[in-house]
């Protein structure tokens, strides 16, 4: 009975991390074929548990089992199994100690869920850093063309930057003041350092002839309800010659959170000209 026992406990913990190791590498292998395998990784750890050799044969057997004979089909998953394997069980010795029960079956059940759990919690903490390493295709260099001068920026492509101007509904990219201070015109400079965006917006502060290409922009977030202003932009050329179609820029003193080396933020349109130029590979 202890020898079944053993076996299921260690066929779940290996049908939990081959489960991980094919839904995050996209192996497709079915549940029949990753519960044989399974049964094959179980099997010899549990008659001879202190052998090196057996544990690796043990191990290599199990993923080619799982995910096919040839190296380049098992190579890539087995190093998720490894990794799920070393996470999964290092939970389980935290806890199989004080969560052992007089049923076996209860206590196979017990390991099932806090191994899918762990598994869960590092599947959704590998996603991030997969998601983190996506982004990085949305930074690209740019030039911006706006109040007769242009200028160089390396900008970010927000996917939750849905912000648009509410009469033509194009959409709003915000810059850092800061960034593009050095071709503001002098004129404008003034009133935007002294704009209140929790006061009443007043356009009749900014000059004459740059009013019909200024637009009031109504900002909601966590902190409330605010208003920029929105200043259309001649051209801008981002990657290696797309345009962007017609906008509004928002100038923003405050770009502690603009991601480290760019000086804007785009509004999440932008993708498709970044899809267009790059192929979608790039895109997540």
């Amino acid at each position: 009975m202890y020898g079944e026992f053993i076996i299921g406990i260690n066929m779940v913990f290996n049908f939990a991390v081959l489960t991980f190791a094919n839904q995050m590498g996209k192996a497709q292998a079915n549940w029949k074929r990753l519960t044989s395998a399974s049964f094959v990784g179980a099997l010899p750890v549990t008659f001879v548990p202190d052998s090196l050799l057996i544990l690796i044969l043990s191990f290599i057997c199990m993923v080619i089992c799982a995910f096919g004979i040839s190296f380049k089909s098992w190579s890539g998953p087995s190093v998720l199994v490894l990794v799920a394997s070393l996470f999964a069980g290092g939970v389980l010795t935290v806890f199989t100690e004080r969560l052992l029960f007089s049923n076996a079956l209860y206590t196979v059940f017990v390991c099932a869920i806090l191994a899918y759990i762990a598994l869960y919690i590092l599947k959704i903490k590998w996603l991030d850093v997969r998601v983190a390493k996506h982004l990085s295709s949305y930074t690209t260099d740019s030039t911006l063309s706006i109040w007769n001068s242009h200028i160089d920026v390396t900008v970010f492509i927000d996917t939750g930057n849905h912000c648009t101007e509410p009469l033509s509904g194009e959409p709003v990219h915000f810059i850092s003041l800061r960034f593009i201070q050095q071709i503001i015109p002098d004129e404008l400079l003034n009133p935007l350092k002294s704009w209140n965006p929790r006061g009443m917006p007043q356009l009749s502060l900014f000059p004459q002839k740059y009013q019909k290409n200024i637009r009031l922009i109504r900002l909601q977030t966590i902190q409330g309800i605010s208003w920029a202003v929105g200043f259309k932009y001649d051209k801008w050329m981002i990657g290696e010659g797309s345009e962007l179609p017609s906008g509004y820029i928002v100038l923003t003193k405050d770009d502690n959170r603009y991601p480290e080396g760019a000086g804007a933020i785009l509004h999440v349109s932008a993708l498709e000209s970044i899809t267009s130029e790059r192929g979608t590979g790039y895109v997540v």
